[in-house]
């Protein structure tokens, strides 16, 4: 006798689809002395489950961009998005505005080819935003590429890291997950004394617990 997928409740095909379409494996990042992108992370999904029919389609399609992480490109943000290859774009408007949770690398020792207006209007009020900061030699740059960040708000987990000192680390986490509208508060002095690891800023993110 077939298995009847479309017969199960409701709540059922959810969860089979959510596993199938859903990964928590962590963007892989470099070291600081890497300037090249990270690899693409391996996904194991089945993304061919969206073929099957209509319905599974209209049912999957949020589970597979609403709750998947996707790297934003350093220059066009959310205009140029992926997961797993990055010739292989997400470019369809109505799957990139179903994107909630990204995560971009911030070379901080070269002028951003974006405005700062631009990046609050990418990722305010995003599920979550990951922001990896790097630059080719330590002490070259400072934050000015953070610019676009600082007017981000309403981020319900961000996590800051990388080239970047502990004290504006915590502090730009604070200010993107603070309520739109707030005021910009001000960074006490940051003397950019190390590498700020996910676990050191209190990551919330899948391979780290929210402090």
């Amino acid at each position: 006798m077939p298995f009847l997928f479309l017969a199960l409740p409701g709540e059922i095909r959810n969860q089979i689809l959510r596993l199938l379409l859903t990964h928590k494996t962590p963007i892989i990042a470099r070291s600081v002395n890497h300037l090249a992108p990270p690899r693409p992370t391996s996904l194991e999904i089945c993304p061919n489950t969206l073929l099957t029919c209509w319905q599974v389609y209209n049912e999957g399609l949020s589970f597979l961009y609403g709750e998947n992480t996707f790297q934003a490109h350093p220059s066009y943000l959310t205009a140029v998005l992926f997961a797993m290859d990055p010739t292989r774009l997400v470019t369809a408007p109505f799957c990139v505005e179903m994107v909630r949770r990204f995560h971009i690398r911030v070379r901080l020792d070269c002028d951003p080819y974006y405005h700062p207006a631009a990046v609050a209007k990418a990722f305010n009020s995003a599920e979550e935003l990951e922001v990896e900061c790097f630059r080719s030699s330590w002490g070259i740059g400072g934050y000015d590429a953070l610019e676009g960040f600082m007017s981000v708000r309403g981020v319900h987990r961000a996590s800051v890291h990388g080239s970047v000192g502990m004290n504006m680390a915590l502090w730009l986490k604070k200010v993107m997950q603070s309520p739109e509208g707030s005021a910009l508060e001000e960074c006490e002095g940051d003397e950019e004394l190390g590498w700020v690891g996910h676990k050191e800023v209190g990551s919330q993110w899948p391979w780290g617990q929210d402090r």
